[in-house]
């Protein structure tokens, strides 16, 4: 319940600061950009689909930094996974002696 109020009440915060400040999310800017494979000159972009694209980006990159790390963590489980099953079977020969 209190999770569901906070959420509710982020929620109307958020609407109300865009709605006081929507000056600042319809403002444009020129963008200008070089590479030798791609570019484009005076490229009329809102504000706020700026921002949209930086939040996209950064998820992304938050999504494959997090893949990277399951990956090392999933390696890690297999190699001591292995290491626990040759201890067993060490222990086994042994007491089989």
């Amino acid at each position: 319940m209190l999770k569901t109020i906070a959420v509710i009440l982020l929620f109307v915060l958020g609407i109300t600061f865009i709605f006081q400040n929507q000056e600042v999310f319809i403002h444009e800017f020129f963008l200008n950009y070089d590479m030798k494979i791609f570019s484009f000159e005076n490229k009329n972009i809102s504000n706020g689909l700026l921002m949209i694209y930086s939040f996209l980006l950064g998820v992304l990159i938050s999504l494959i930094l997090i893949a990277f790390n399951l990956i090392s963590k999933n390696r890690e489980v297999n190699r001591l996974k292995k290491k626990i099953i040759e201890s067993e079977t060490k222990i086994v020969s042994k007491e089989e002696k």
